[in-house]
């Protein structure tokens, strides 16, 4: 899948709404759940996390809920 399928902010949405499903007492889905929903590979959500350059564009909150869910969703 061309990873130009989605603009850097669809992108960006797609790490903060994956996410956000972890936050609190809910389980998420996982990232390969979540990357199958939106229609591509297993890991296209593990090469988002791994862009530093994207990584760069969040928010430090957003940096903050993306490194939390990770750690929760390593341990799930």
């Amino acid at each position: 899948m061309p990873n130009s399928k989605f603009t850097a902010d669809r992108k960006i949405r797609h790490l903060v709404t994956w996410a956000t499903e972890w936050q609190g007492e809910r389980q998420g889905r996982s990232m390969w759940a979540y990357s199958l929903s939106l229609g591509g590979s297993h890991a296209l959500m593990n090469d988002r996390l791994k862009n530093e350059k994207l990584f760069r564009l969040l928010t430090q909150e957003e940096r903050n809920l993306v490194r939390a869910a990770r750690e929760r969703a390593a341990r799930a």
